[in-house]
This record gives C-alpha cells, structure tokens and sequence, in this order.
C-alpha cells in the first residue's frame, strides 16, 4: 500500500484541540486504533468493528500510512471482487437523543482519500462516511466522489445526493468535523476549518426513527466502473454528545482586500492554505475572463497571506478580478 504523497500528520492533533473548549459535550466513543493488531482484514474484530468483505483486504489497519500519526485504519486499496459493487466497515454506537437530553451528535476524525494510481489509466471510485440509527437503517451519508465525473463531496439525505460544490484535497489528511441535530433533524459538515455545508435536511426518510445506532464507511464502485486502488484512511474516530452546537468559525476562501497604487497598479490579497492551487483571473467586460498574467498562479506550501500585483492595468480603464481556487495536484 502506497503511503500518503503530501502528509499532514497534524490534523488529529487539532480535531481534539477544536472540540475541547467545548464543556457540555460528552464522548460516546473514541479509538485511535493503536492497540490494533496492523494489517489487512485486521479492521474487522478490532474493538467491535464489524465489516465485509472479509478476506479480500480491503479493509485493515495501517501501521502508518503518515508519519507521526501512528496506526490508523483504512478501507480500499485492495478490490473487494468483480463481483460485488461495495465494501463497508462499520461500529455500532448507540445514542438516544430524547432519553439523554443530548439531541446533537459529532463525528471528529482525521479522513485522508489517496488517489489510484493505475498507470495511465487510473480507476477511481467512491467513499461515504454513513450514519445510522439504532434499527440500523441508513440516514445520511458524507459521499467523497473520487470520480472524475463527479469528483468532490455530495451530500445524501438518504433518498437524493447533493453536490455540495466543494472539494476534497487528495493525498492529504484533513479534519472532518460532522455534526447532527437530531431535535431539528439537521446537519452541518467542515473539513479542516472550511464550510462544507450548515443546517440542512439530515435524512427526508419517513418513519425512521431519528437516533443514533452506528457510523459506517464505504467503498463503491458505480455502475460500469472498475474497482481502483484508490483508499481512504480514517484515523482518531471520535463521535460526541451534546446539548447544543458547536460554533465553528467559517474559514471560506475570500479575497481580503485590493488596493490600487496611483500609477493604476492593483494588488490583492487572500489568505492562501497549503493543498491548492489559486489562480488570478480577470475579464474588461465581465463576460470573458483570461488568466494569462504573467506568474498568477500561485501555490504556497504553508498557509499565509498571499498578494498578486497586476502591473498591465494600464492596458485598460476598467478590469474586474476574480480568483479561483483548485485543489493542488
């Protein structure tokens, strides 16, 4: 198994760090699979952890895929079978939102997706990070679409999916923070300080009985695809309990300023985060857009605040800006 090409060991590390100001939440389950026994199909067994396939190694635990991290596990790699469509482990964790008078739940973990790499022709699929409840029903799952035809994070209420419009960084560990408003049947996702998405419909199932009975994760294939050796690593599987939400502070990518010097200059300025790539566009006519400004794609290895001065305003009296951002890579 491949190791992580760009790893970022630190992401646990701040997932405790995010929730421990946090006073009323209450852990309902934690493993950091460091007492697990490394290697394929050593997943399943470990710790209540149930799964299938077996015996394919699909699914394990890692010794360490990144350093400094330590053990983590991981679903993928190694195809399940031409057979089958899917591979899932699972842990059961029961949580009564009503009997507990805790009706919000949140999954903290360190979620890495490293890309296939089957020569020219790599095959990717796709991976859902799923909560059930205690009838063990699906409700909703996170889906990390490493396809290209879909490739991002969708949103499944358990009857519709939901381009979020927003990425994952491939190769990379980042923190994922969920969180489940029962009482509201609601749910918010972030992904290393981003905003994924906030209070939307949780599961539009009828009749399901909105509770807590497991967290899941699955690798599929879609229809026609072939099994690739892409896999994802999991790692300081955390999931609380709360009587009220946790404030996190949105960190969407904006421009912070622009500024313009007297001789027509014009610099601006965004804060740029290791993993993507920014590119400086700009159109004369708010239709056309061009990024052939000499040096404005940009990429910084750690997070800082990056400034691009465009010196070729003179060529025209009006120019609007733009900068889009893809992950690195």
């Amino acid at each position: 198994m491949k190791p992580f090409k760009v790893p970022v060991a630190l992401a646990p590390f701040f997932a405790l760090a995010l929730v421990a100001s946090n006073a009323a939440q209450r852990e309902i389950y934690f493993t950091d699979f460091e007492d697990a026994v490394p290697g394929n199909d050593n997943l399943v067994g470990y710790d209540n952890w149930n799964g299938s396939p077996k015996g394919r190694g699909s699914h394990g635990i890692d010794a360490e895929a990144v350093p400094g991290l330590g053990q983590s596990a991981f679903i993928g790699y190694a195809s399940p079978g031409g057979n089958t469509n899917s591979a899932i482990v699972l842990r059961p964790i029961l949580h009564d939102p009503v009997a507990s008078g805790e009706p919000i739940i949140r999954l903290v973990a360190a979620i890495g997706l490293n890309d296939s790499d089957n020569n020219n022709n790599p095959q990717r699929n796709s991976f859902f990070i799923t909560f059930l409840n205690s009838s063990g029903t699906p409700l909703a799952s996170l889906n990390y679409n490493n396809t290209e035809a879909g490739f991002g994070l969708w949103r499944d209420d358990g009857i519709e999916t939901h381009d979020t419009g927003e990425e994952f960084i491939r190769n990379e560990v980042q923190l994922l923070v969920a969180e489940i408003d029962f009482a509201n049947n609601t749910w918010s996702v972030d992904l290393d300080g981003f905003q994924i998405f906030r209070d939307q419909p949780f599961t539009v199932k009828n009749g399901e009985d909105l509770d807590l009975g497991g967290t899941a994760i699955s690798w599929q294939r879609g229809s026609g695809n072939n099994w690739g050796n892409n896999w994802m690593l999991f790692d300081d599987w955390t999931v609380y309990a709360d009587t009220s939400k946790l404030t996190i502070p949105e960190e969407n990518f904006k421009i912070n300023s622009i500024t313009q010097t007297a001789g027509g200059d014009i610099t601006l300025q965004w804060k740029s985060r290791p993993g993507f790539r920014y590119q400086v566009e700009y159109s004369n006519d708010l239709l056309t857009w061009q990024s052939d400004l000499p040096n404005s794609l940009i990429e910084e290895p750690v997070e800082t605040e990056t400034g691009y001065t465009d010196t070729t305003t003179t060529q025209s009296p009006e120019r609007a800006y733009r900068i889009t951002r893809t992950p690195a890579g």
